[in-house]
């Protein structure tokens, strides 16, 4: 038994595989930003550690959320008063229910790197006394140190050494002086 398909019905069948393919990899495609341009829309950069993470609900109860604590060590722009900061991620899980958002920042408990960062939104803010941060350009708004190699990476650029591409990059960039805020847990050569 032999099947055969109408000519429209191929074309039909084409026109929605083309659409599908179109469609999600228009929405899935994450445009590189720039460190420079990340470094002059960021109101503060910072090095940091996570602490800690809980994830939550918003008010609407449609979205989760992640409210990561950070403790600041350096600052090369902007101001901080405190020593540790609130970075809201989108996606998390709480209880049965976990929502993943994909190319965005997903950070982890012990996690380290520099954080290019805007003010966030106060109404999810988890920890009042905190300042509530998001980083500037998401995912691409967190250099992700490797320890091991003394190393960073963010989505498109891997540094070979932090002290020498990362630093120099940021305070090439900003010509300001890094503000050290307490002794990292951790040594970078």
């Amino acid at each position: 038994m032999r099947v055969s398909f109408s000519p429209a019905l191929w074309h039909k069948f084409f026109f929605v595989s083309a659409l599908l393919f179109i469609s999600t990899t228009a929405f899935c495609q994450l445009m590189s930003i720039s460190l420079d341009q990340r470094i002059d829309n960021a109101t503060v950069i910072f090095e940091g550690k996570v602490t800690s993470k809980t994830s939550f609900w918003n008010q609407s109860h449609t979205r989760i959320y992640t409210s990561n604590v950070v403790d600041v060590y350096k600052v090369f722009k902007g101001s901080l008063v405190s020593a540790q900061v609130e970075i809201i991620t989108d996606g998390g899980i709480v209880g049965k229910n976990m929502q993943i958002v994909t190319n965005t920042l997903q950070l982890d408990v012990g996690n380290v790197g520099i954080f290019t960062a805007i003010p966030g939104d106060p109404k999810l803010s988890q920890r009042p006394s905190l300042l509530q941060l998001k980083t500037y350009a998401g995912i691409q708004g967190f250099i992700r140190y490797n320890l091991r190699d003394h190393s960073a990476s963010d989505p498109f650029t891997k540094y070979k050494s932090i002290t020498n591409d990362v630093y120099p990059a940021i305070t090439g960039r900003t010509k300001s002086r890094t503000i050290t805020i307490k002794e990292a847990d951790y040594k970078i050569n």
